[in-house]
């Protein structure tokens, strides 16, 4: 759950040390270089849009989805045009990832690997794994997406940041489908899904509990 001052508004809207999450993340991107930013909105996007015009001016471009899309859905649906590899950061998550280190490790496995349809995700390696599944990897190639443990485990979990080929969503014809159930494990069966481990900090601001930890991963970078 989110504080009750958090309710009415849409989550990336939330302050973590007096900026809310969608500037945190907007100014990690612009900070390492990456100004080519398109949002995509759904839940009380006017809120977003009427925020983005106060702080940035119309600098970004950004979707609405009609209807709920599913997480790979709004993927799809955002990145509709784009020719090139993108990335995709999922909105309740912050963290000091290096971007460029992040980029150069993909690039670097594509060439290695001579295929353009190929994807990065960047991974963490987290104490506690209950409440966000683990990822099964053997050096950098991810095989397998594990259930959430029932008991306290350690081990690698989805840092939310990918970087991926727009042939991945070209070929699907669905428009509402989860990028979770229907695209990574399909990514990893085939071999085209690869995990970058950032070491640094991270946090997920999804529940009061979480948003709490953020605060202090925030005050460290």
């Amino acid at each position: 759950r989110l504080p009750i001052s958090a309710k009415n508004i849409p989550k990336v809207l939330v302050e973590v040390d007096r900026r809310s999450i969608l500037k945190h993340q907007i100014e990690t991107l612009e900070n390492q270089g990456f100004s080519d930013i398109r949002l995509s909105l759904g839940y009380k996007a006017e809120q977003i849009i009427e925020y983005l015009d106060k702080e940035f001016g119309k600098k970004y471009e950004y979707v609405v989805e009609k209807e709920p899309l599913g997480t790979g859905g709004a993927i799809k649906f955002a990145s509709k045009g784009i020719e090139d590899d993108f990335m995709v950061i999922n909105g309740d998550v912050l963290s000091d990832l290096n971007l460029k280190s992040f980029c150069d490790f993909h690039n670097a496995l594509k060439i290695k690997k001579e295929t353009n349809n190929f994807n990065s995700m960047a991974l963490w390696h987290c104490q506690d794994s209950r409440s966000f599944g683990l990822i099964k990897v053997i050096e950098d190639k991810i095989i397998d997406f594990l259930e959430k443990p029932k008991e306290k485990t350690a081990g690698l979990i989805n840092a939310g940041f990918y970087i991926f080929s727009p042939d991945v969503f070209k070929s699907i014809s669905k428009t509402v489908f989860s990028v979770e159930n229907e695209i990574f494990p399909d990514l990893a069966r085939n071999g085209r899904m690869r995990g970058f481990i950032h070491k640094g900090s991270w946090a997920d601001v999804g529940t009061e509990d979480r948003l709490e930890c953020a605060r202090t991963v925030v005050s460290k970078y």
